[in-house]
């Protein structure tokens, strides 16, 4: 008598069902990973939510993108092949993830109050940990800017912006590391600073 138990390949039937199972995960992944870059995050879309509710008014969507860390890091591996000087190799090396929405209040709409559409989105990005670093609002321009109160870093930024001209609402958000860009700063400032002793 054999003490080792033979392990039996499941039957025909069982096999055809994994696979197609295997098929339709793949088919679903591919599709919300296709869709994910003509949605905003849930973050992004909450700020964007309230504040086409602070404006009132009917909105249309006319694009919204998103590009995340996996795409901006293939990216990244990508152009290191790339011949680039070294300014757009530090964008490209601090941009880790950009999301971008554009609205457009449908005419005839009321007009929208800047200054109170401002206030309400600080006090909601305030409750969500973010404070306002630049903020214009005038006539038929709102521009603001927001950073997290906390973990803020040369080396992991993140900031939102709002932007409001006439009838068009623009949310952006982006996240990365600003090192290139500091080093490149610098090493500008440097230069210049040569040039002035030099003379």
């Amino acid at each position: 008598m054999n003490s080792i138990e033979q392990v039996k390949a499941p039957p025909k039937g069982q096999k055809r069902y994994l696979v197609i199972l295997a098929l339709l995960s793949a088919v679903a992944l591919g599709v919300i990973g296709v869709t994910g870059y003509f949605r905003l995050s849930s973050d992004t879309a909450a700020l964007q939510s309230s504040l086409i509710k602070s404006a009132g008014g009917h909105w249309n969507k006319k694009i919204a993108v998103r590009v995340g860390w996996v795409t901006t890091a293939l990216l990244r591996n990508a152009l290191r092949w790339v011949h680039l000087d070294r300014e757009p190799r530090a964008v490209i090396d601090a941009l880790h993830g950009i999301e971008v929405g554009v609205y457009n209040q449908t005419p005839g709409e009321r007009r929208i109050d800047r200054g109170a559409m401002l206030s309400a989105t600080d006090k909601a990005m305030s409750r969500c940990g973010w404070i306002r670093a630049v903020g214009v609002a005038k006539e038929q321009e709102l521009v603001a800017v927001y950073l997290p109160r906390k973990g803020l870093s040369a080396g992991s930024m993140k900031c939102r912006v709002i932007v409001l001209h006439e009838d068009t609402l623009v949310v952006a958000s982006a996240r990365g590391n600003l090192k290139p860009l500091v080093e490149i700063a610098t090493s500008h400032l440097n230069r210049r600073e040569l040039d002035l002793a030099l003379r």
